[in-house]
């Protein structure tokens, strides 16, 4: 399998933090490889689904199986495909961020999770029809500990 990165992130977040995410304003600029061709259209979307590298994670903390969620032991331990953690196998992260512009090669949204430089993997557009349907499930902590993420 080969990847390569279609762009980098390009903000004002330099360091790896897990709050304070939602009023972030971000450019991702694609590779030389693309034309703004590749981006034509997309304004026409409000979402976007953005695919990343969290390529600061070392190999050596990679998880595999459970952990705490962020170290917070009053949780208890879930698995890694049970989180949403940078600590996984791929270090791929997903996030549906919002479309402020599109310019040109770059994207500019807000709400991405990812820090300055990183790599990314690949961009969607959101459309409601690949969202979930039905009710959604999830463990009353994701709530607490998500209270500050956005």
């Amino acid at each position: 399998m080969e990847i390569h990165p279609i762009g980098y992130v390009f903000n004002e977040r330099k360091l790896v933090g897990d709050d304070r995410w939602g009023d972030i304003i971000s450019e991702i600029k694609l590779t030389d490889v693309f034309t703004e061709k590749s981006l034509e259209g997309l304004d026409k979307f409000s979402h976007a689904e953005v695919i990343y590298h969290f390529d600061k994670v070392p190999a050596d903390k990679i998880e595999y199986g459970s952990r705490y969620p962020r170290n917070r032991t009053e949780y208890g331990k879930y698995g890694i495909f049970a989180q949403r953690g940078k600590n996984r196998p791929n270090r791929l992260g997903a996030t549906i961020v919002k479309i402020e512009q599109v310019n040109g090669k770059t994207l500019v949204v807000k709400g991405l999770d990812a820090i300055d430089g990183t790599p990314v993997i690949d961009i969607k557009p959101a459309m409601k029809e690949f969202l979930p349907r039905g009710e959604w499930k999830q463990p009353s902590w994701v709530s607490q500990l998500m209270a500050d993420y956005w």
